[in-house]
């Protein structure tokens, strides 16, 4: 891959340099030097590819002929001052994924720019690293060019003689203060631009290549996360490759390890964040697919209910039809009794006229035939009246003759059944492509389970976990897994017995840890499983909880501290017995407030475990400072002070044991008992001799 270097420098005569030196070295050339009077001879130097002369196109129009030594003599000669900056180079990389051609042609096009820019003359002399250098570890891609320029401009005089201006240097070697005088930007600016100027010419010479595009830009600006590494310069690069370690030389080993650290971090966050995104579309996945069974549920209910439905308007038109049925026949008998009393009627108006015939006499009370027979038509009318009432009562619906409300009823049993079809075909269609995604995504959470069980398995290999006696840090490698955190997995796999057991089939050892890494194990062990699979960001969230209780605990510490030495000195401060009696008689105040913590519903778990750690040292650690305190006593040879530690470890001893008496071990106890042992032996005695 092609990279961007283009440097400049200056060559000063304040550092001991010569523009003609200069300029034989990287042409690899002799030239005599006037000023000096003496010859510079790299003829033999090896690696020169190329070395030509580019002149102003101005100057070149002019047919300006020129050698080498002639311009550098007189580019030393026009300058007085023994720190003069005599030329300046600039070194560039050129592509090796180019041809030698193509590489001179793009070399000569930059240095004709640059020519150009400020009338100066160049020198581009164009290197490749030697068989020598490359035996010595030197890169064979590593082709460049030393372009020498004047840091005057160039004229030609009315003889064609070159000269060079003696009262002004080219804008580029001005001061920058004299730069912004003059309404320029800084010289670093100028450089920037070259340096892009540079890119753009290299691009456009790539073009067609299968290479990346160069980018003049720092690291950070690209925005990659990544430090430079530091110019070796010639001196270190001969150590280093002979091999020996020079300061620039580590420098750039120790970045090259910090660069491998952070990409090997990035890619880390990377598979975290890519992890990450899989358990969110898994639980994504889940809700959908509780959402497409609830779904199908409705579904269900619906289809359910339009089945029912259909089947009711079905018993309702067979009702209906048997209803008109009924009513027909009432209709029909009805006709019939009608029929029967008209007959009956005039039977009764014949015989009604043979008695008056026979009477020979009329009665004022007896009606007419005429009369006879409109009185039985009322009542004909008044039957079928009360007929068709029945009927109207009995059936609500359109009347059971309507051959349009049949067809109507028809239609719409046919047209309910077509929906409960199309409804049943979008149903089965449905749950068969939401059950392909739901085996889908099993079969992916699964997978998913058995990487993290994979993880939880592999968690005792040295890329995953600080090795104990290492001196490994979190800080070095943030996605191992630190002390505490192995042990929380080792209890974790002990509880639920997830290691093999050494008898236990590998086929049968798969299967249990599938089934043991099931939904609601992988929820109910979301912190572990948050765990295995960021160990950096549940470190970092530890951290942050545990913040709280190390200022709770430096606090406390801090106070008792206080108040133990003030005790102390009460007591009279003597040796180690003094402050173990201080200390254990401020413990059970201690203590409490460490009881008080723990109760506390706003104390995070994480910290409540710490809490009850330190907690348990305490009590241990009491009960040594009794036992110790209590011998210590012999060793008082102050009777008074001597019982005014007894007495003290007394009310301490009883303190303690009527508060936290009930949590001690066996040991605990035991210690509190041999302290007790101590108080009855006989004290050392007191007297002292002394000389006069």
């Amino acid at each position: 891959m092609a990279i961007v270097h283009i440097a400049t420098k200056a060559i000063s005569r304040k550092a001991g340099q010569s523009a003609v030196a200069s300029a034989a070295y990287r042409a690899g050339v002799i030239l005599k030097d006037e000023r000096y009077d003496k010859s510079h001879d790299y003829s033999k130097k090896s690696g020169v590819m190329s070395a030509d002369i580019i002149l102003p196109t101005a100057l070149k129009a002019k047919g300006l002929m020129v050698s080498r030594e002639e311009i550098w003599n007189k580019a030393e000669h026009v300058e007085g001052r023994t720190d003069s900056r005599v030329a300046r180079e600039w070194l560039i990389n050129l592509p090796h994924e180019l041809d030698e051609a193509k590489r001179k042609a793009l070399a000569h096009e930059f240095t004709q720019v640059l020519a150009d820019k400020y009338n100066i003359i160049a020198d581009c002399a164009i290197h490749s690293p030697s068989k020598k250098e490359v035996a010595r570890g030197a890169d064979p891609r590593n082709y460049h060019a030393h372009i020498l320029v004047t840091t005057r401009e160039a004229k030609m005089g009315a003889d064609g003689e070159l000269f060079f201006d003696k009262q002004l240097k080219i804008p580029f070697e001005w001061s920058n203060d004299k730069r912004k005088t003059k309404g320029l930007q800084s010289s670093i600016k100028e450089i920037k631009d070259i340096r892009q100027l540079w890119v753009d010419m290299a691009n456009k010479a790539l073009v067609g290549l299968d290479v990346m595009e160069l980018d003049a830009r720092s690291f950070k600006a690209q925005g990659i996360d990544r430090l430079p590494t530091v110019k070796m310069g010639v001196d270190a690069t001969n150590m280093e490759r002979k091999g020996i370690n020079t300061e620039n030389g580590n420098k750039n080993r120790a970045i090259h390890v910090i660069n491998q650290r952070r990409e090997f971090t990035k890619q880390s966050n990377r598979k975290a964040a890519d992890e990450r995104h899989t358990v969110e579309y898994t639980e994504w996945a889940t809700e959908r697919v509780e959402w497409a069974t609830n779904r199908h549920r409705q579904i269900d209910k619906r289809l359910d209910d339009s089945q029912q439905r259909i089947e009711r308007i079905k018993r309702d038109t067979e009702w209906a039809v048997r209803e008109d049925q009924a009513i027909s026949k009432v209709i029909e008998g009805s006709s019939k009794r009608s029929g029967r009393n008209s007959r009956n009627a005039e039977w009764a108006v014949k015989r009604t006229e043979r008695i008056l015939r026979l009477v020979g006499t009329r009665e004022p009370d007896l009606k007419t035939r005429e009369e006879s027979v409109a009185e039985f038509d009322q009542q004909a009318k008044a039957v079928n009246r009360l007929i068709a009432d029945r009927a109207n009562a009995v059936a609500t619906a359109p009347s059971p003759f309507d051959d349009n409300a049949r067809r109507a009823r028809a239609a719409s049993i046919a047209k309910e059944q077509r929906e409960f079809d199309t409804a049943a075909e979008n149903y089965d269609r449905k749950t068969r492509y939401y059950s392909g995604r739901i085996e889908s995504v099993n079969k992916q959470i699964r997978h998913i389970r058995l990487g993290y069980a994979h993880k939880l398995l592999e968690r005792h290999k040295e890329d995953n976990r600080l090795i104990v006696g290492w001196r490994e840090s979190s800080d070095d490698y943030p996605n191992k897994y630190d002390y505490r955190q192995s042990d929380l997995l080792d209890a974790f796999a002990d509880k639920f017995k997830l290691d093999k057991a050494s008898s236990e089939d590998y086929r049968e050892y798969h299967k249990r840890l599938g089934d043991t890494f099931d939904s609601p194990f992988f929820k109910e062990n979301k912190a572990i499983m948050d765990l295995l699979r960021d160990p950096k960001a549940e470190r970092d969230q530890y951290d942050a909880i545990k913040t709280h209780y190390d200022t709770f605990i430096e606090e406390l510490d801090n106070r008792y501290k206080t108040i133990d030495s003030t005790m102390k000195n009460r007591l009279g401060n003597i040796s180690d017995v003094s402050r173990r009696t201080a200390e254990s008689l401020s413990a059970p105040s201690y203590l409490k407030e460490l009881d008080n913590y723990i109760n506390n519903e706003a104390t995070a778990d994480e910290n409540k475990a710490l809490a009850i750690k330190c907690k348990s040292d305490k009590i241990n650690r009491t009960c040594q400072l009794l036992k110790n305190g209590m011998i210590g006593l012999k060793d008082i040879r102050e009777a008074d002070k001597r019982q005014t530690h007894s007495e003290a470890l007394q009310v301490s001893s009883n303190n303690f044991m009527t508060s936290y008496g009930n949590e001690l071990s066996n040991d605990e106890q035991k210690a509190i008992n041999d302290g007790l042992s101590a108080v009855n032996q006989p004290v050392r005695s007191n007297t002292m001799s002394y000389k006069r």
